[in-house]
């Protein structure tokens, strides 16, 4: 892997200079010879004058599979006979000669080598990202994991252990319960045999006493006449006559019941891991306030311009101003019969789309000309954006409920579709569209002070978000909305002073740019710069602050 990202030529192909033939440090490739270089022939080829319309660039498979004499041609699928030689960035697709005349005249044409190069940078910066940011990531969150199965194996053992004491405890009482039990029917037992022991007695004194009675006789009358019996009664026990006794046993609850009463619960903290999304996995949130500054106007609509500069528009005020991130007003634009500015996109080649209030859409050039461009009544046109295919986006509305979101062709010239969002139902979900960005493939609207409604391709609704997974004290109040490199959402809660940050499929990834961490009130625009990953919001109050929020 080059230090630019590039894939490198692997390592088994010999490789010489194609000036000097020798074999070291070949680093370059001459496009226009086109030849492989050495640092050394690739300094003198740049500078001599010869050479100096030549294109050098660093020398790499895809270089040399497009430009060397080993390069592989694709067919046109239209015009099989054909090569692919270009391709149609408005249309986005590749082109031969034949489809470039036939098809795609006045349209934004590459080179189908620029293509590839640009989607080999694309892919090596994802790929370095791997081992950069993802990688990492995982490593850290298995480590976590590993720590957490080690806290949880020795907790769960400690309460195996408690459990098998308790079970051990409990046995030994039960145990003793029932034989307390045993022992009180055994007592009652034994007053009735005593009983019947005493009538037994009672029997064998009356045989003992006859046997007596019937010697007296036999010796003669002396005996007879000196002789006293016992008295009668005294042979019969005294036993207390008593109610039938009627033993029984009822449990005073049944064993399931001792159990669920007596047994006991696990008790848990529920420990919250979070797992981050995948559209989130590459960094973790973290507010850092980095500037802020006072605005000439309010900020209801903010949109960046690279180099750390972003267009600031107010609804009531016709200058949009361009602010550097230390707040100094690089560029101003003033709309003439507007009376004030709702949204701005900025085209593919520079362009600027502007919504006004005056139900216009204006075009701002690159030098600064500015022109009507559609007029949208009877409609308000709020929110702008401009898709991957140069298409305009724009909220519209009006006061018979009509609104929608209207998709124009990139001159202008031609109402492609309208996107209401429809649910399951049939039912249409985007009733005050008031920004709206793309993400991806699909369309993410703003219902002002309402929610935020994502619709695919086909104008199917796939989720709303309604800001009540943050459980804040006032109702959602979304004014702003913008889409960072990770196809994550910022929404702007201009209720409670804050900005939602949702992942691609409508969840809640943290409320973040609150009141505490910013000091700003009234969220009301934002914009991101994917570049630097700053994050810029403003509110009607003139105030702009700059955030870093992502690690």
């Amino acid at each position: 892997m080059s230090d630019n990202g590039a894939s490198s030529i692997p390592p088994q192909t010999f490789v010489e200079c194609g000036i000097c033939k020798g074999n070291a440090n070949i680093s370059w490739f001459c496009k226009n010879c086109p030849t492989s270089l050495c640092d050394a022939c690739a300094t003198t080829h740049r500078t001599t004058k010869q050479y100096k319309s030549h294109t050098i660039v660093e020398r790499t498979y895809t270089v040399l599979r497009l430009f060397g004499p080993a390069k592989i041609a694709e067919q046109c699928e239209v015009h099989p006979e054909k090569d692919i030689s270009s391709y149609c960035n408005e249309c986005d697709a590749p082109c031969c000669i034949s489809c470039l005349v036939q098809n795609h005249q006045r349209h934004e044409i590459s080179t189908i080598e620029d293509k590839y190069l640009d989607a080999e940078r694309r892919l090596n910066a994802y790929y370095k990202q791997l081992d950069t940011d993802v990688r990492p990531t995982l490593e850290e969150m298995e480590d976590q994991a590993r720590e957490d199965v080690k806290e949880d194996n020795f907790t769960v053992e400690k309460v195996i252990n408690d459990i098998n004491e308790f079970r051990k405890d409990f046995i030994q009482n039960f145990n003793r319960s029932c034989d307390d039990l045993i022992t009180e029917v055994n007592q009652i037992s034994k007053k009735t045999t005593e009983a019947f022991e005493g009538i037994e007695k009672s029997k064998k004194m009356i045989v003992s006493l006859k046997k007596e009675i019937e010697e007296k006789i036999e010796r003669g009358r002396l005996d007879i006449i000196k002789y006293q019996p016992p008295k009668l009664e005294s042979l019969i026990p005294t036993i207390k006559k008593r109610k039938k006794v009627d033993i029984s046993f009822e449990p005073l609850m049944k064993i399931s019941e001792v159990m669920k009463e007596s047994v006991g619960k696990i008790k848990f903290k529920e420990i919250v891991r979070e797992v981050m999304h995948r559209s989130t996995m590459l960094r973790s949130v973290h507010v850092k306030k980095l500037h802020s500054f006072d605005s000439n106007i309010g900020a209801t609509s903010m949109t960046t311009a690279g180099n750390n500069m972003a267009w600031v528009m107010y609804c009531d005020s016709p200058t949009m101003y361009l602010y550097s991130d230390k707040g100094k007003v690089v560029r101003s634009v003033r709309l003439k019969g507007s009376e004030g500015i709702n949204g701005m996109a900025i085209t593919q080649s520079g362009e600027m789309i502007v919504t006004c209030k005056d139900k216009k859409m204006r075009r701002v050039s690159v030098n600064g000309k500015v022109s009507t461009m559609i007029d949208t009544a009877p409609f308000d046109c709020e929110g702008v954006c401009v898709t991957n295919k140069q298409e305009i986006v724009v909220c519209m509305s009006d006061e018979d409920d009509k609104n929608h979101v209207a998709v124009y062709s990139s001159d202008g010239r031609s109402k492609v579709r309208e996107i209401r969002g429809r649910d399951g139902q049939g039912k249409h979900l985007i009733t005050y569209p008031y920004r709206v960005v793309q993400n991806g493939q699909d369309m993410c609207v703003v219902n002002e002070y309402r929610n935020a409604v994502c619709v695919d391709e086909r104008d199917n609704v796939r989720w709303v978000y309604d800001g009540k997974q943050a459980n804040l004290a006032e109702s959602f109040g979304p004014l702003g909305i913008c889409v960072d490199k990770y196809n994550n959402l910022l929404v702007t809660d201009i209720r409670n002073h804050c900005v939602h940050y949702i992942d691609r499929e409508g969840g809640l990834i943290q409320v973040i740019l609150t009141r505490e961490q910013t000091g700003l009130m009234c969220h009301w625009g934002i914009c991101v710069d994917d570049v630097t990953g700053h994050v810029w919001v403003g509110n009607p109050l003139k105030k702009v602050v700059i955030a870093k929020y992502l690690k």
